[in-house]
């Protein structure tokens, strides 16, 4: 087969924030299912799942918005300064002790927690009264961020970077349609080679 010469153009603007979101939201639906049915096994680490996407995504789309409006954004600069920047950016003063602001907050330390893991050394030696069920529900091998790990956070979870979203979009004056991943591709015939 003879070779030719073309000519390729091409663009792509690719916004993770989207597919992050998207796989917070199928665990949601699916961890909402699950605990409905009372099919609790493994769903403990769909939630762990759930909560570092929302994590992922409240980042990726404080990154996405920092990049459309903010000259000379930097993308690796610690996540709640990236929020503190968006959100001064568009006029927003977070409450960081009230939803949804508190909750942002939460799950950048969930996320952490995870993504920094180390060891946890916790000694105690006390004395205590207690029935065989209070001991049981002390969670005596229960790490700090597993107080995290509940259907009620991961819905207020979702439902806080929702309303954050849509808060600093329309403050953005960006549509919708801008932060959709999306490209094309054109490729033209120059000339026939030999």
């Amino acid at each position: 087969m003879a070779k030719a010469r073309f000519r390729i153009q091409e663009h792509k603007d690719i916004y993770i924030h989207n597919d992050l979101a998207n796989a917070a939201f199928y665990f949601k639906e699916r961890i909402s299912e699950r605990l409905k049915n009372d099919d609790r096994e493994g769903v403990g680490i769909e939630m762990m799942a759930c909560l570092t996407m929302i994590a992922f995504a409240v980042e990726a789309r404080m990154n996405f918005l920092g990049y459309k409006l903010i000259e000379k954004w930097k993308e690796r600069a610690p996540y709640m300064v990236k929020v503190e920047k968006v959100t001064k950016r568009l006029g927003v003063a977070p409450d960081f002790g009230e939803r949804p602001y508190k909750t942002i907050e939460s799950l950048k330390n969930f996320r952490d927690a995870l993504a920094h893991g180390k060891p946890l050394e916790i000694r105690t030696d006390v004395e205590v009264e207690a029935t065989e069920e209070e001991l049981r529900g002390r969670g005596y091998l229960g790490a700090p961020w597993e107080a995290s790990v509940t259907g009620e956070f991961v819905e207020m979870g979702f439902e806080d970077m929702e309303v954050v979203w849509r808060d600093l979009l329309a403050r953005s004056k960006l549509g919708v349609m801008e932060t959709i991943t999306q490209g094309g591709a054109t490729i033209s015939f120059i000339e026939a080679l030999g």
